[in-house]
């Protein structure tokens, strides 16, 4: 069958302090919650965080206060209507296996054990933040066995088993408990080498990973298996062990709305069904009697369906097992309208000529994602460069601090010798201290100044601060497309102007911050982190400004949108059409949250779209209204009359 498309996260990590675990549920309220969410596929939980169990176990410690199967139970109802129940095993996090076994506890080097910043152990009846556990070490040895213990009496006890999710594997990158020390040891390794230790945490994480798959198979060999943690485009040696990519990301507890577009387009590329994550709480997980609003829930699943991914959302089911009604309401009103739009969101390919090679080193996620925010706040769609297609855009953008391996290097060189044009900024490309591929201007060096200013005239006539400085290079000819002005001295205790930052010396010599030489753009600023950092509109425009000189021939302009806006184009070449998807709304900060409330009526948003194909329709596939349009010398223009939160439109030829 197709992967599903509207999931459920139902997260239950319950005390065993709370009695009547379960007590209130029933097969009749958890099928109707279901069909009120429109949900596909619900993941109920085996073994929680707290390291109890939810149906009865001989390896591991079943909740105190539960007295039936509960998995056993949600499954059979879910299938029941036909809906799939993955099982949820917690992997990383389990108290109660930590305080059982401290030595499975991952370690510092210096023997002290590893857990997240809130974990507190010296006052035990003080306030507890959230998220407060121990780390658990999975490097292939007692506590892993373990969790290949559970997943072999799960994949036994059940005889329909739709797939295993496992939580909490990859915290960290190292361990040095006694196990990993001897086990480096037994391997030739150094534990005092942090190189080493990596090296063997992802040695033994992929093994822990391939157990665990191959005892799921054996007895259930088209189960899904995911393990979280891995689904970044930063530990790619994890990928090969998912059926599925589950991009966890509460936009409004951490990563904001502008994540999801750039890990939506990388993972697009790999293969297998991507799914965003999100939850139904106001801000961050297990949040009781925090609800986001039914139109920020149909804000978030459409946004995922106009990158091609399917929908999760992350429900706490209460300790009794009764279902929410209204969290249930909330789901399906975007659940519904996420299943409408399904046949215009799945099965296309992003047709952009604007291609973004990203960095695949995790210190490098700021560059990665300043560049994505510009360009969808621009309405300048943009797809990923995947196995080196550099061909297969006109203009390629190499965000900082990205390294090419040496089949790239040749396949760029190949794309700039055949005409293409390249957008790269700061240290892309540098390796050794010069370029690795000739671009008619030399590298000089890391930057010398802790702040400096950039002089674009195109957006002020004004020096606007950079608070990360220009890297140094020689400009042999080419066209200077903004100037940068050092600061009088760097701040220090010594040499100091002022509250913050030291004013530009107008006096100085001023440097290259942007040049043009042939199809090549250069951005000695690294614009893209400064946006992500600051959000800066005169980064941004200074540098759209620049980008326009080299992508001057989009396939697809909407004007009308403004910032808040984005647009996204796929093909359907099965179907013969074009879709493109409209989005708006104004996430706002209110108190220590992105809000999603309002949604005005956008109206008259202007579309081009340049395409050799003769066109039949344009129109708004849900209400089959047409929209007149107009094909002149390769361009198809209409006009959106309106649209609130959402839309599609279809191109047909």
């Amino acid at each position: 069958m197709n992967a599903p498309k509207r999931l459920v996260h139902l997260d239950f990590h319950t005390s065993p302090e709370i009695e009547g675990i379960g007590a209130r549920f029933s097969k009749e309220n958890f099928q109707a919650a279901l069909k009120k969410g429109h949900v596909e596929s619900i993941t109920v939980f085996a073994k929680c965080h707290h390291g109890l169990f939810y149906y009865p176990t001989k390896v591991g410690r079943m909740h105190p206060h539960l007295d039936f199967d509960l998995v056993g139970a949600e499954t059979e109802a879910a299938h029941e209507i036909g809906v799939l129940a993955p099982v949820y095993i917690t992997a990383g996090w389990s108290a109660g296996d930590a305080d059982a076994h401290p030595e499975w506890v991952m370690k510092r080097r210096d023997g002290t054990p590893i857990a997240t910043p809130n974990y507190k152990t010296e006052y035990p009846d003080a306030p507890l933040g959230h998220c407060a556990w121990q780390l658990l070490c999975l490097n292939d040895g007692a506590y892993a066995r373990h969790i290949y213990e559970i997943t072999e009496e799960i994949s036994t006890r059940y005889p329909r088993l739709d797939g295993l999710f496992y939580d909490i594997c990859t915290n960290g990158s190292m361990c040095f408990c006694d196990e990993c020390r001897a086990g480096m040891k037994e391997m030739g390794l150094d534990p005092e080498s942090d190189a080493d230790a990596k090296k063997y945490f992802k040695i033994k994480h992929r093994a822990f990973m391939q157990k665990c798959c191959d005892i799921l198979k054996k007895y259930h060999p088209t189960a899904t298996v995911f393990f979280n943690g891995t689904v970044g485009q930063y530990n790619p040696e994890y990928h090969e062990f998912d059926s599925q990519y589950e991009m966890e990301n509460l936009p409004t507890a951490w990563g904001g709305y502008n994540a999801l577009p750039l890990r939506a387009k990388v993972f697009s590329h790999k293969g297998k069904p991507v799914v965003g994550m999100t939850g139904k709480f106001h801000r961050d997980w297990g949040e009781f009697g925090g609800f986001k609003t039914k139109e920020a829930l149909k804000y978030e699943v459409a946004a995922m369906a106009m990158y091609g991914a399917a929908a999760s959302v992350g429900d706490h089911l209460h300790p009794d097992g009764e279902m929410e009604g209204e969290t249930y309401q909330n789901i399906g009103y975007a659940y519904e309208y996420a299943e409408r739009i399904a046949p215009y969101s799945f099965g296309g390919k992003n047709v952009s000529t604007l291609g973004v090679y990203p960095s695949t080193d995790r210190n490098d996620y700021e560059a990665n994602e300043g560049i994505s925010s510009m360009l969808i706040e621009a309405g300048l769609d943009y797809d990923v460069v995947h196995e080196n297609n550099f061909a297969d855009f006109d203009t390629v953008i190499i965000p900082a601090g990205t390294h090419l391996e040496s089949g790239a290097r040749d396949a760029l060189k190949d794309y700039l010798s055949a005409g293409g044009k390249l957008f790269l900024e700061a240290d892309a490309l540098v390796e050794d201290g010069k370029f690795a591929i000739d671009l008619g201007f030399e590298y000089l060096g890391a930057p010398q100044h802790d702040n400096d200013y950039i002089l674009a005239k195109a957006v002020s006539d004004a020096p606007i601060l950079c608070n990360h400085p220009a890297h140094r290079i020689h400009a042999a000819g080419g066209e200077i497309l903004a100037e940068g002005l050092p600061p009088y001295f760097n701040r220090t205790l010594r040499h100091y102007c002022g509250h913050k930052n030291t004013p530009h010396d107008k006096n100085a010599e001023r440097f290259p911050s942007i040049i043009k030489k042939g199809n090549v753009i250069y951005s000695a600023h690294p614009l893209s982190k400064q946006y992500f950092e600051y959000g800066s509109i005169y980064h941004k425009r200074a540098f759209l400004s620049a980008l326009a000189a080299l992508y001057t021939d989009p396939v697809c302009t909407v004007s009308g949108l403004m910032s808040q806006g984005r647009a996204s184009l796929i093909e359907q070449e099965k179907e013969k059409r074009y879709c493109l998807h409209l989005l708006y709304a104004t996430p706002t900060k209110r108190g220590n949250t992105e809000v999603v409330e309002d949604f005005p009526t956008i109206y008259h948003a202007d579309a081009t779209l340049r395409t050799d194909k003769k066109i039949k329709s344009v129109a708004f596939p849900l209400s089959g209204e047409e929209i007149p349009f107009t094909q002149k010398e390769g361009f198809v223009t209409f006009t959106v009359p309106s649209f609130s939160c959402h839309t599609v439109i279809t191109i047909e030829y």
